[in-house]
C-alpha cells in the first residue's frame, strides 16, 4: 500500500471509530431519554432534535466508509489544522457548564437544531462518498444543495452551531462557536484551492453559484454535474 492509500485509511479508520462512538453515545442518549415517563412537548422536541443528530452522525459514518479515494489532498500542516479544529471546536462546548433558560428559548434552540442537522444530512446524502474531514477532491459535486451554494454544509453546520449556542448563550460558547467559525472558513478557502487545481470546471461552477449565501434571484439553477 502507497503512503498517500495508507494515510487515507488510517484517517478513514480513525474518523470511522470516532463517529461511530458519538453516534453510539447519542443513541444511548435517546434510549435514556425514551424511558423517561414525562413527556412534555419540550421533551418531545428535544429528542427529535437527538433524533437528528443521530441520524446526521450515522451517515457521517457510512460516507467514511465508503468514500472514494481522493485525487487531491491539501498540502502543509494548516490545512490539515484547520480542518480538525473546525470540525471539533464544537466538542469542547459540552465541557461548558450549562445555564437556566427560558423554556421558550430552549425550544427555539431545539427547533434550529433540527433543522440544522435534517439540512445538513441533505446536503451530505448529496455529497455521499466525496465527503471528508481535511482538504481533499474526491468528485466534483454541483447537484441538489450544491447547485444553490458551493459549501452548503459548512452553512448548515452553522446553523446547528447557532442551535447549540442559543441552549447555553455564555460567553464561552460564543467564543468557541467564533474560533469553529473562522477555522472552517480556512476549511472552506483550503478546498476551494484543492478543487479548483483537480477539476477544471470548478471555475465555472464557482462563477456562477455563491459559496455560502444563496441568490434569491428567483431563477433555478440547472443542476449540471454529477451526485
Amino acid at each position: 500500500m502507497k503512503l498517500p492509500e495508507m494515510r487515507d485509511f488510517i484517517g478513514r479508520a480513525v474518523m470511522t471509530l470516532y463517529f461511530t462512538v458519538c453516534a453510539t453515545m447519542m443513541a444511548w442518549t435517546i434510549i435514556m431519554a425514551l424511558r423517561d415517563p414525562e413527556w412534555t412537548g419540550g421533551r418531545i422536541v428535544e429528542v427529535l432534535a437527538d433524533f437528528a443528530a443521530l441520524g446526521f452522525l450515522v451517515l457521517i459514518v457510512a460516507t467514511t466508509v465508503t468514500r472514494l479515494p481522493p485525487k487531491r489532498t491539501a498540502q502543509g500542516i494548516e490545512p490539515r489544522v484547520a480542518a480538525l479544529i473546525g470540525c471539533f471546536a464544537t466538542v469542547t462546548l459540552i465541557a461548558v457548564p450549562r445555564v437556566e433558560i427560558l423554556p421558550q428559548l430552549q425550544l427555539a434552540a431545539d427547533l434550529v437544531t433540527i433543522i440544522g442537522f435534517l439540512l445538513c444530512t441533505w446536503c451530505l446524502w448529496w455529497l455521499g462518498r466525496s465527503f471528508s474531514i481535511t482538504a481533499q477532491a474526491r468528485r466534483l459535486v454541483t447537484a441538489g444543495p450544491y447547485q444553490i451554494v458551493r459549501h452548503p454544509l459548512y452553512a448548515c453546520e452553522a446553523i446547528v452551531l447557532l442551535g447549540i449556542i442559543l441552549r447555553n448563550p455564555t460567553w464561552m460558547t460564543v467564543a468557541i462557536g467564533t474560533i469553529a467559525l473562522a477555522f472552517q472558513y480556512r476549511r472552506i478557502v483550503n478546498e476551494e484551492r484543492v478543487l479548483r487545481a483537480a477539476f477544471p470546471e470548478y471555475h465555472e461552477y464557482a462563477q456562477r453559484v455563491p459559496m455560502l449565501l444563496p441568490r434569491f434571484s428567483g431563477v433555478a439553477l440547472p443542476a449540471s454535474g454529477p451526485r
